[in-house]
């Protein structure tokens, strides 16, 4: 009786760990200058992946044209969060794959280092689909 409780045990354990495996994780990256740091005029842009199948935590998916997803910015500035609530990129990501994330730039006024973060949601039903690594942008 102890062998089939053992065995069925790492039986669930297997599953578990299989479950937990589901899919490469979403990833953000920076894409800059060839410096480590933006100087004032100068601009960027983030990219992030989604891959595909979207994970545990996305709840059942409708069809491949209907996923856009939205990207919400978090982090902090010199240590200190910044954007508490997080911050909404305006245009909603059109579905799967890495996507270009425009608009940002050093104007002035803004020197520090950044630290960001994101999470990806499903606009159609509203499911986390993911949370992003870390990414630093230094503001000179």
């Amino acid at each position: 009786m102890k062998i089939k409780t053992t065995l069925a045990a790492a039986m669930l354990m297997t599953v578990l760990a299989a479950s937990e495996a589901w899919a490469d994780p979403c990833t953000l990256t920076v894409n800059q200058s060839s410096s480590a740091y933006i100087y004032v005029g100068q601009s960027f842009t983030y990219e992030v992946n989604v891959p595909y199948p979207p994970g545990p935590y996305a709840g059942p998916m409708v069809p491949y044209y209907h996923s856009f997803f939205s990207i919400v910015f978090y982090g902090t500035k010199n240590g200190v969060e910044d954007i508490p609530g997080g911050e909404t990129y305006p245009a909603p990501l059109s579905g799967f794959g890495t996507t270009v994330l425009t608009g940002y730039g050093n104007p002035g006024g803004y020197s520090g280092n950044y630290q960001r973060y994101a999470k990806v949601i499903n606009n159609v039903n509203g499911n986390l689909i993911c949370w992003t690594n870390v990414v630093w942008v230094y503001l000179q």
